[in-house]
């Protein structure tokens, strides 16, 4: 792919990520852990090419970071998928805490961290031609409530409030949403720009 090519899937790819995000919103397990995961799978691959495209700009930590939050989410899932085998008898069973189901919602969070200190390095290093400081406004949100809430959930043994979770994860999932949404079209105009001017 061409450079503007590259970033320009990389846009869709944001934009995919953040509908695939808002699946967390729903009550429905069914829904929501699927979504984590596809919203996972689909910020990585927008990650990577966001790399490809600006990482040599970005210097060697803001590249890397994008690198080491996918790999980061990779291993968080190979974990889930352990925990899961585990449950139907496949691998032997070990203690798990109870609260050990909120890994599940985890990559999105590890993924969109290394989006916020990617955006950080952009800040300084500026390998963007606008708006350097949109990705870490796109990716702080969801992974500063969701470390909140694991490490709430960790101190009372799962238990939690339930309409303050709700309401603070709609909150939070929605501006999450509409700021990947955001990035995604500033990736996407750049791109055409770049294509017109080459």
């Amino acid at each position: 792919m061409s450079k503007p090519e590259l970033i320009k899937s990389s846009g869709w790819m944001f934009i995919a990520g953040a509908v695939a995000f808002i699946t967390i919103l729903t009550s429905s397990d069914p829904i929501a852990f699927p979504g984590s995961v596809i919203s996972s799978i689909l910020l990585a691959v927008g990650m990577l090419r966001l790399r490809a495209r600006y990482g040599e700009r970005a210097g060697s930590f803001g590249r890397n970071i994008l690198l080491m939050s996918v790999i980061g989410m990779v291993l968080l899932y190979l974990i889930v998928a352990y925990f899961i085998l585990m449950s139907v008898g496949v691998l032997p069973a070990i203690q798990v805490p109870e609260s050990s189901w909120i890994l599940i919602f985890g990559g999105p969070a590890i993924t969109l961290l290394g989006l916020t200190l990617f955006g950080l390095t952009a800040l300084i290093s500026r390998p963007m031609p606008r708006l350097n400081w949109l990705p870490v406004f796109a990716g702080i949100w969801y992974p500063a409530f969701y470390f909140f809430a694991a490490d709430y959930l960790f101190i009372h043994h799962g238990k939690y409030q339930y309409d303050i979770a709700i309401q603070m994860i709609v909150i939070i999932g929605l501006i999450q949403f509409f700021a990947l949404c955001a990035l995604g079209i500033v990736l996407n105009d750049d791109s055409s720009k770049e294509l017109a001017t080459a």
